[in-house]
């Protein structure tokens, strides 16, 4: 199938975050519990191949990842921040 991205905002819900997988140089797809995936681009230093086992991140009062804001830190040790969130959506193509 081929995806379209579209806007969904500066933040998504922690709790929602099902899964997370790498894509391309640095971008991570993240998997939802609701069953949408959304696209995170890491800021240009990061390479999304640092995060091929998951992320950490210190918990926030709203409970969301959100852009320019939070910062993952992968089990390897490398530190991003996110800089745009964007849903992956099936194109009717």
């Amino acid at each position: 199938p081929r995806f379209v991205e579209r806007k969904i905002g500066k933040c998504v819900a922690i709790s929602g975050i099902a899964g997370v997988q790498a894509d391309g140089a640095s971008r991570l797809l993240l998997f939802m519990r609701d069953r949408r995936i959304v696209s995170a681009a890491l800021e240009r230093a990061c390479r999304a191949q640092d995060f091929y086992s998951g992320f950490y991140m210190s918990r926030t009062t709203d409970g969301q990842l959100c852009v320019d804001r939070d910062s993952l830190l992968s089990r390897s040790g490398a530190n991003c921040k996110l800089t745009r969130l964007r849903q992956l959506v099936e194109s009717g193509d």
